[in-house]
């Protein structure tokens, strides 16, 4: 092989080798918290990313249900009223995804659209029907945003398919579409929370690592063709600390990633033993798409 043919080879080796992000960790910050602040809102200002609210740390019980009509939200099954998500799209538009329990426990993933800001929605669209999981709506719910630049709905979420437990995603191009195919992010050995954020050719996909393994860290996924492909996936938190409930937002090259370093127990009193407890750090590191 000639000089010239081997600097291009290692040139391109090189690229290859490349972290996907150029993290700035000097703006890496962080948001305590306190255990009862049920009100607190680790809203995260980020650079060119600042107008993304990263509220998807909070636990479950801090943020306020989506009411869905009774017959939309259970559909084929028992709807799952925890795992109901919104997005908001152009104008009125919003789009809701949630999970709907069979009698064998097992589930589907459906999806809605409204053009009246909830007021009413379409007939509810299948997103993924793989799931044969036995937990009921003891899941994870899924994650959905609407692409302001072209209207696609991204979904991202956690189930046991027939090949294996992972973390999936799927998208929409258009209102009167259906969902194309679902594709795996990765796969695992448990169900696990997900969030993702989307900004024209660009989705990002975080997500539990389900191979963590004894502590739990968080893992990105990003695609560059708008979802129809998946480039890079690697873990964007310390292996030195639990990190969980992962949230992200992307905007041209800036990409924010959040999540919660929770309080697991409390200094123990007496002879009493340490105890759960609820609160946190909640970290949000900042980086810039290569």
């Amino acid at each position: 092989m000639s000089k010239s043919a081997l600097l291009i080879a290692a040139v391109v080796l090189a690229a290859c080798d490349r972290d996907p992000v150029i993290w700035n960790d000097d703006a890496e910050r962080q948001a305590l918290i306190p255990p009862a602040a049920v009100a607190v809102s680790p809203d995260a200002v980020v650079d060119s990313a600042r107008d993304a609210t990263l509220h998807a740390v909070l636990p479950d019980a801090m943020r306020p249900s989506v009411s869905l009509p009774s017959e939309l939200l259970n559909g084929v099954g028992t709807g799952c009223l925890t795992t109901v998500r919104v997005a908001e799209g152009k104008g009125d538009e919003r789009d809701a995804v949630w999970w709907v329990v069979r009698p064998n426990g097992s589930a589907v993933l459906l999806a809605s659209r409204s053009t009246d800001a909830g007021r009413s929605w379409a007939a509810p669209m299948r997103v993924d029907t793989l799931d044969v999981g036995g937990t009921g709506c003891q899941r994870p719910a899924p994650s959905i945003v609407v692409d302001s630049l072209d209207g696609y709905v991204h979904v991202a979420y956690s189930l046991t398919a027939p090949e294996g437990t992972g973390v999936f995603y799927a998208h929409r191009m258009g209102p009167t579409v259906p969902f194309e195919p679902p594709q795996v992010i990765v796969y695992g050995d448990h169900v696990t929370r997900t969030s993702l954020a989307a900004d024209g050719n660009t989705v990002a996909v975080v997500y539990e690592d389900p191979n963590a393994g004894g502590r739990p860290y968080i893992s990105l996924a990003l695609s560059h063709t708008a979802g129809h492909s998946w480039a890079e996936r690697f873990a964007v938190s310390s292996a030195s600390e639990t990190a969980e409930r992962p949230a992200v937002a992307v905007r041209e090259r800036t990409i924010a990633v959040a999540w919660l370093v929770p309080n697991l127990t409390r200094p123990s009193e007496g002879n009493e033993p340490p105890a759960p407890t609820s609160g946190g750090v909640v970290v949000v590191r900042v980086g810039r798409l290569r």
